[in-house]
């Protein structure tokens, strides 16, 4: 009797350790980064990135992952490049909101490759000047504007341990802006480069 109860209890001990081992936290990592971006269109240039991202990985260590994330910059123009507004030059925010799968090599159990294909809306969004009721002065208003976006990345990471990696990144978002003239939409590229850190959140 006492050895069927110390064999249940070690089979509890178990499956009890591969629970917490296999639990859904454990699956879900979260990317940070931060770099430069890049436009394909004159007078569009370059800015600060920033990344916020969560990864849900079907296998932790290799194998198809689900990523959504956040992606801010601010991209000053110049010669009225964006038509949106009647500003000749200013700043561009964008703030990209993308979803997508993505599948994780891994050649060892340090270094893994990671690729990504992710869509979803990107809001632009920059500043209207008109004149104020008082003389000489101007009123400075916000206008915002949602697009679709796509993104094709890809992660270069190295592991500390198996919950906890740093990586360079790259990515490559595409999406519209109002260009000249004003009634047509261009299509422009937005390389970015980037450094981070990726942890499991248990």
């Amino acid at each position: 009797m006492k050895k069927t109860l110390l064999t249940l209890f070690c089979a509890f001990l178990g499956l009890t350790a591969s629970a917490q081992q296999d639990s859904f936290l454990s699956h879900m990592f979260l990317p940070v980064d931060a770099g430069v971006s890049f436009a394909t269109t004159p007078g569009i240039e370059g800015a600060f990135y920033m990344r916020a991202s969560l990864e849900y990985r079907f296998n932790i260590h290799k194998g198809p992952f689900i990523l959504a994330e956040l992606d801010t910059r601010t991209h000053p123009y110049k010669d009225r490049v964006i038509t949106m507004g009647n500003a000749i030059a200013g700043d561009a925010a964008f703030t990209d909101i993308l979803i997508g799968p993505g599948y994780r090599f891994a050649p060892s159990d340090k270094f893994k490759i990671a690729l990504s294909l992710q869509g979803g809306a990107s809001n632009l969004a920059t500043k209207n000047v008109s004149e104020a009721p008082v003389a000489g002065q101007y009123i400075l208003t916000g206008m915002e504007k949602w697009a679709p976006v796509g993104k094709l990345g890809v992660m270069l990471e190295y592991y500390l341990n198996p919950s906890f990696d740093l990586f360079v990144a790259g990515g490559l978002p595409v999406t519209t802006v109002p260009n000249n003239p004003a009634s047509m939409d261009t299509i422009v590229l937005f390389p970015t480069v980037s450094i981070g850190f990726n942890m499991a959140l248990e």
